[in-house]
Parts: C-alpha cells; structure tokens; sequence
C-alpha cells in the first residue's frame, strides 16, 4: 500500500515571487554534504544530486503555478521517497504551498511498512519552507 502524506499552507508578503526559486535552491543546498556529497538522507542508491545530472530535485515553471519535485533514498526503509511541492500564485502577494511525499514504504502489500518516512520528509519540507519564508519576509499561515 503506498503511503502518502500531504500538507497545504499559504504564503503571504510582497515578496513571494522569489519563494519558489529561493525555495529550490534551499532544497538543492540541503540535499548536499559537506564537499557536495550525498547525505545519507539525500539522494537515491545509485547517486544523489550531486551527480552531473541533477535529477535529484527537478523544478518545472508554468503559467501562475511551479513545481518541485525532490527524490530522497531513507536507508531506515531501504526506498525511496518522492517529494511534490506545487506553488500556486493566488494574488500577487499570496501563494497557496502544497507539499505531498510518498513512496518511502518497503515490503509487499499489507505487510510494508514506511516508519514515518513520508510525515517526516512533508515536515521537513515545511521547515526548510518556514525558514526560506522568514529570510523573504513572507508569512506562513
């Protein structure tokens, strides 16, 4: 069964233009160890971001929206988890932030398990969020 955890917030202040990109590049940042090696956290079995082809964390731009999308190997249960974080612009000082991982179970069927994996990473995303908002002056509600 495939765990999925989701969590929206609202983002307020003039300068939320620059929260996605401030956003990812936080995220990017993050992902990186020391020397730009993979945290034990970051990154998949075969690689992390800090490989020529960047496909750990991926960000895609549209028309009033933006997407990022972050992939993160949790040795506690040997698997991936994929981190989808859509940034809605309502008006122009507010967006509406809605962050969903899921993924991070391992075993088959009613037997998986996921230990919190999916609750920890949307909560973590939050984090990084509320600190990326706070150097922008931006409110979190």
């Amino acid at each position: 069964m495939l765990e999925v955890n989701q969590q929206t917030v609202t983002v307020r202040g003039e300068s939320v233009e620059q929260l996605s990109a401030s956003l990812y590049d936080e995220l990017r940042r993050t992902d990186e160890g020391q020397n730009g090696e993979t945290m034990q956290l970051g990154g998949s079995l075969y690689g992390g971001s800090s490989q020529d082809d960047d496909t750990a964390i991926q960000r895609y731009e549209g028309d009033g929206f933006e997407v990022i999308v972050a992939e993160r190997y949790y040795l506690r249960t040997n698997s991936d988890l994929q981190t989808t974080i859509i940034i809605e612009r309502e008006a122009a000082e507010r967006a509406s932030v809605t962050i969903i991982a899921g993924g991070g179970a391992t075993g088959l069927g009613p037997l998986s398990w996921d230990l919190g994996s999916e609750s920890t990473e949307t909560e973590a995303v939050i984090s990084v969020l509320t600190d990326v908002c706070d150097r922008l002056g931006l409110a979190v509600e």
